[in-house]
């Protein structure tokens, strides 16, 4: 007997259990959902299903729709929805789907504390997100320029089951929903009270700790149902370091905290290599390149694999009963979270030092005048032969990029249903907000005052002395000369910045004067006030046809201000030195009329057709349709197949977006033209800016798929179901498109320097390399992604051993092109760089009396990397045999990341007293993930798993 659940003995509780019937297991794989079991009450409530307005629908109908229950949830050991939706074949393929592991405190990192779900790898803002139906505020900080809901903000102990409906359903829930829906249903009906806790950590020994502890109470009334959840949540943060596979950079930055000098590029250069500091590097990080002495740093030994995360959640729901055909009903949800984004420290380049800086140690000052003594235009006087003119440093500085975010989220829906005739209805109005703060707490440092410091114009007090000229749009490309007055012209102290001896000695006016914590602020806000009545309408000789006839309207902004100290301009276009900022600022209103029928076209055929006509006040209207079959054979063979069109509106954060200061790597292969035509090169780094664009169209799609449902007995059920999806007109940024379209004339290309903050287009330097790109955001071409989902479900019963389930489910990927346009050409995804062809669960539950226990196996099928060419040369070197070894390379060159295997395990146990017991053991023989050499961790976070054997244990008692 399973205490938690003999609490809940409502009929709504029924109803959820007839809806899900025999859904697949705790930790696995989670098919289709399945006809009641035998037995079951067959007087119940009517529910509505995700993928449809109209009650009572079959669960097994004409769209496929993708159930997990309370059970599964408990049984998965995880404690945050995003967990539970990774396990899913349908969210994985590239990088939409995302969790905490992929934060950071750069723009190229998802946002802090934040997880999207993305379906069929279209991206988190092709996925539309509802609680019990309805919409949610996104966040107020979004992914780049792509508004996300984050679905960390509803807590797991809150949730009766999520439905997953993996295909276009616009006609049903509007804008938003390219590649389906995921909703979320909230537990409402439970009766009693119920108190868990769980704890979970690695075997690694490196503390990734997390907690949870949850009470839930609920009471029915006469009239009324009341029921409140509270859930605190904490978890330890893991670091690249502490794992083998991620402790080390395959090819460490050659940017050090001890930097490199030369003087090559002023009027009167001497040197012909760079020289370091002596005596601080250690020796098993010097090295000499092309340019010179460096000295290399790691980056993934400050780097942050999933940064520290608390939460606090409330959940209350109550109903009440004003007549027999009336209720009242209110939903309120209240989250607050603290997280962190850690990532490597910033690099500077070509930074300008005065070589009157009275830290310079005589033995570097030695090795330089040495160098130069090679030359035979050096005076050959001293170190003051230097004087006036800059040596440029290029180095990283002393500590990690990081940030921390507080955010604070609210929704509440109040509204009345009933029933009329027949007719059901029902009204509500639904407000959400989310507010966030991000904070710098180290590593962020101010342009302008750190290039101040490095010359010799920064006093202590603050003043800006004009001892030599500061050109911040190319801090190595000064007018320099000694000509100006100093600091102490003044009365004043200079405040010299330390570059020596790791960079840890500096004036306290220094420290103070160059950090910021660029403090950042968001607001999202949602008004929605939506109606709906259904039910029977015309009777054909098949039956009764089923309609719903509603409208929504909402208004929705978005604020994001960053920081003054970050906001970029043509003559500081990078203010923070290594870090980004975003801004977006937009509201708008939108209304919808929607209309669905069910139509019973023969005994065992029914048709569904819907349309939805969505209006906005800054894009105008949109109209589509969803046309739905249905034909059960007999009882063993069910035939669906389903076609529809969809939109996605520009997402407020890309409609009121601001200049984005973001990076990226020119991959010389794809666009030889940014690397003086060289093929075989590594690209500039860049930090790039994504600038905004009026006129945005909203994107478009068209889905359409088939599929059986096949019962050959009692206890085998099979479903197959084929999807394919057209997007068009894509919002984002293509960046090799960019380049290449740019080369071609659509936007401008200049000298270094020259081109203005916001403005798109690019720099190219006197050697033909590209060194600044001002990506825009735009629509691009088409991506057309298809494939087949399948799941399988045995049922054993052993008598007196117990009762087995066997479940394999999976998504096969066979189609993923785009053409970002004419000028780049179709790009095949589907097997490649982070978009595995395969993704599989399967699962071997047993349960016998107060016992149940589940073997869990998932796959990753194997992909080609994606490796620079400086970084696949740098496995083979000396010192990098541990990555060698792991490499699977042909002979052209092409790599490939394997296949990854894990088993998960699970007992629990419950007791006549109300209790139980659980423990779960996530990738039980400990398996490491693949090397993937195309990020620079070491693994892909969004397909793979670094942490390792994972327990969990959990403890609940019920009263």
């Amino acid at each position: 007997m399973d205490n938690r659940t003999q609490l809940n003995k409502t009929p709504l509780s029924k109803a959820v259990r007839l809806a899900l019937g025999c859904s697949l297991i705790g930790s696995s794989a989670f098919a289709m959902a399945q006809e009641a079991p035998k037995g079951a009450d067959a007087s119940v409530e009517e529910i509505v299903v995700t993928g449809t307005h109209i009650k009572g629908l079959d669960t097994e109908g004409a769209v496929q729709v993708v159930q997990i229950d309370r059970d599964d949830i408990e049984a998965s050991g995880a404690t945050s929805p995003i967990e539970i939706l990774q396990q899913l074949s349908q969210t994985g393929g590239g990088s939409g789907t995302f969790s905490t592991a992929t934060s950071g405190a750069l723009s190229s990192d998802t946002p802090v504390g934040a997880a999207g779900v993305s379906l069929r790898g279209l991206g988190a803002s092709s996925t539309l997100v509802l609680v019990n139906g309805r919409r949610v505020s996104v966040s107020s900080f979004a992914k780049g320029q792509e508004s996300f809901v984050d679905v960390n903000s509803i807590p797991l102990s809150a949730i009766e089951r999520v439905e997953v409906l993996p295909s276009g359903a616009a006609a049903t829930y509007g804008a938003d929903a390219v590649a389906g829906v995921v909703n979320f249903v909230l537990r409402d009906d439970f009766d009693g009270s119920e108190i868990s806790l769980t704890h979970g950590n690695s075997t690694a020994g490196s503390d990734e700790g997390k907690y949870n502890l949850n009470w839930v109470w609920g009471r029915e009334g006469e009239n009324s149902h009341t029921m409140v959840v509270v859930d605190l949540f904490s978890r330890n943060a893991m670091y690249d370091r502490d794992r083998k596979l991620t402790a080390n950079s395959v090819r460490p930055s050659q940017q050090g905290v001890y930097p490199s000098f030369t003087d090559y590029g002023t009027p009167n250069s001497f040197m012909l290599y760079d020289q370091i500091e002596e005596g601080g590097c250690p020796e098993d990080q010097f090295g000499f390149g092309r340019f010179g002495e460096y000295c290399e740093f790691n980056t993934n030994a400050v780097a942050a694999t999933q940064d520290e995360y608390e939460s606090a959640s409330v959940v209350a729901t109550f109903n009440y009963d004003i007549s027999d055909n009336l209720e009242w009903f209110n939903t309120l949800m209240l989250q607050t979270n603290k997280s962190r984004g850690t990532s490597s420290p910033a690099n500077f380049s070509g930074a300008p030092f005065n070589p009157e800086n009275p830290y310079w140690p005589e033995e570097l000052v030695a090795d330089i005048v040495e160098e130069a003594s090679w030359n035979e235009d050096f005076p050959g006087n001293g170190f003051s032969d230097f004087y006036g003119e800059p040596i440029y440093g290029w180095g990283k500085f002393p500590d990690a990029r990081a940030v921390e975010v507080e955010s604070e989220s609210m929704r509440l829906v109040s509204g009345l249903r009933g029933e009329v005739n027949d007719w059901n209805w029902e009204v509500a109005a639904n407000l959400g907000r989310s507010e966030s703060e991000q904070r710098g707490i180290s590593g962020l440092y101010k342009a302008d005052a750190f290039y101040n410091a490095s010359v010799g114009n920064l006093c202590t007090d603050g003043t800006i002395v004009d001892r030599w000229t500061v050109n911040l749009a190319r801090p190595d490309a000064y007018g320099f000369g000694a000509a100006g007055e100093t600091c102490e012209d003044m009365g004043k102290t200079t405040a010299w910045y330390n570059p020596f001896g790791g960079q840890l000695e500096q004036m306290a006016e220094v420290d103070q004067l160059i950090r910021t914590d660029a403090k950042r602020g968001g607001e999202s806000n949602l008004y929605a006030v939506d109606g709906n009545i259904s039910g029977s309408w015309i009777e054909l000789p098949a039956g009764t046809v089923q309609v719903a006839f509603g409208g929504e309207f909402r208004r929705e902004s978005v604020l994001d201000t960053p920081s003054g100290d970050a906001i970029s301009t043509t003559l500081n276009p990078e203010p923070i030195l290594g870090f980004s900022s975003t801004s977006a600022d937009a509201a708008r209103n939108q209304w919808a009329v929607y209309m669905e029928q069910m139509i019973p076209l023969a005994a065992n055929t029914e048709l569904q057709f819907a349309l939805r006509y969505d209006h906005y006040d800054n894009f105008g209207g949109d109209t589509n349709p969803k046309v739905a079959l249905r034909h059960a054979f007999n009882d063993a063979i069910i035939f669906r197949s389903n076609w529809s069109t969809s939109f996605r509106a520009p997402s407020l954060a890309q409609v009121g977006a601001g200049t984005l200061l973001s990076s990226y790597s020119v991959d010389c292969s794809v666009t030889p033209a940014a690397c003086d035509g060289l093929v075989d090169e590594s690209g500039e780094s860049l930090l790039s800016e994504e600038v905004s664009n009026d006129d945005l169209k909203p994107e478009t799609a068209t889905t359409w798929g088939a599929g059986f449902l096949l019962k050959p007995s009692e206890d085998t059920e099979i479903s197959i179901d084929y999807w394919n999806i057209e997007h068009e007109n894509l919002i984002g940024v293509e960046e090799d498109d960019f380049i290449l379209r740019a080369f071609n004339g659509d936007y401008a290309v200049v000298g270094e320097g020259e081109l203005p903050t916001g403005q798109p287009g690019l720099e190219v330097d006197n050697f033909g390399f590209v060194v600044d790109a001002h990506f825009q955001l735009s629509n691009l071409g088409w991506q057309k992604t298809n494939g087949v989902d399948l799941a399988f479900t045995q049922y054993f019963d052993a008598e007196n051993w117990g009762n087995f389930r066997f479940t394999l489910d999976g998504t096969y990927l066979n189609e993923f092109d785009k053409l970002p346009s004419d000028a780049l050409g179709i790009v095949k995804e589907a097997g490649n760089y982070t978009y595995p062809r395969i993704r599989a669960n399967s699962s071997l539950r047993w349960t016998y009396e107060d016992w149940s226990s589940a073997l869990t196996a998932r796959y990753v099928h194997s992909y080609m990397d994606d490796p620079s060419p400086r970084v696949l040369d740098s496995v083979f070197e000396e010192g990098n045999e541990y990555f060698a070894s792991r490499v699977d390379i042909d002979d052209e060159g092409n790599v490939e990341v394997d296949s990854w295997v894990t088993f998960d395990l699970r007992v629990a146990r419950d007791f006549d007293n109300g209790s139980w017991l659980s423990l779960r053991v996530n990738n039980l023989f400990d398996k490491e993930p693949p090397l993937v050499l195309g990020t620079g961790a070491n693994v892909d976070h969004f397909n793979h798993n670094s942490m390792g054997r994972f327990y969990t244990m959990s403890y609940g008692y019920a009263f």
